[in-house]
């Protein structure tokens, strides 16, 4: 009966190593996006977090003007993200479209399944504003989407 508890907490006890072992750190990747940014991120496991890069963004002003706007917006989700899944988030941050007044982003983060360290994905982000016009009865809005796939080591 000894020999078996003995045996139990040995088994136990390696149980808890390995999974203590993966989780102790993160490990910083990077990258480049379909547009040729540098994307960087943390990997502990299959999550991941402090995502960081520059997604091309196309804005439409939508009350008839006509008027369009494009360059690169930052792209930074707040929050973890699983490999293997899309998840939305969003969050009221700076937009560079609209010359560093917040809007809130709203972030979709789809990662893939891969092998190693390398994670893939596709990372779409959205936002919308505002610019007022004292000559017009109507102010300008806009609606910006910015899409971009990545492979990150």
């Amino acid at each position: 009966m000894t020999l078996t508890r003995s045996l139990a907490a040995a088994v136990a006890a390696a149980a808890s190593l390995a999974v203590a072992v993966p989780t102790a750190g993160a490990a910083t990747l990077q990258g480049k996006t379909k547009g040729g940014n540098t994307i960087t991120l943390k990997r502990s496991g299959q999550k991941i977090s402090t995502l960081k890069t520059a997604v091309p963004t196309m804005c439409v002003e939508t009350t008839g003007s006509g008027m369009s706007r494009a360059g690169v917006e930052l792209f930074e989700p707040p929050g973890s993200f699983t490999i293997g899944t899309q998840r939305k988030t969003k969050a009221l941050q700076e937009a560079a479209m609209n010359l560093g007044i917040e809007a809130t982003k709203n972030y979709t983060v789809k990662l893939n399944r891969s092998s190693g360290q390398t994670v893939s994905g596709k990372l779409s982000v959205n936002f919308s504003f505002m610019i007022p016009d004292l000559f017009r009865t109507m102010p300008y809005i806009y609606m910006c989407q910015g899409v971009t796939t990545f492979t990150a080591r």
